[in-house]
């Protein structure tokens, strides 16, 4: 059986709490260090949220941002 999926892009610059209900890939295109849950992704660094088939997460995630700089968090969420 063949599952499909739409990925859907979300991007985010001021902290808050984001909402996954999904698989999804989270990428800092922006200038300044973002900060997920306690882990700090550089510019230019990302963080994947991976499962199998039918799997997803449903957890809610706080975001902020440190230093000075652009603040553009990018989240690709695959929805099944």
């Amino acid at each position: 059986m063949i599952t499909k999926y739409r990925p859907v892009f979300i991007s985010y610059n001021l902290p808050q709490s984001i909402p996954t209900d999904c698989n999804s890939i989270i990428i800092n295109l922006g200038t300044s260090t973002a900060i997920i849950e306690n882990v700090s992704l550089a510019p230019s660094q990302s963080f994947v949220i991976d499962g199998n088939e039918n799997e997803y997460t449903d957890a809610t995630l706080q975001v902020n941002f440190t230093g000075g700089g652009q603040n553009n968090l990018v989240v690709v969420k695959k929805i099944f």
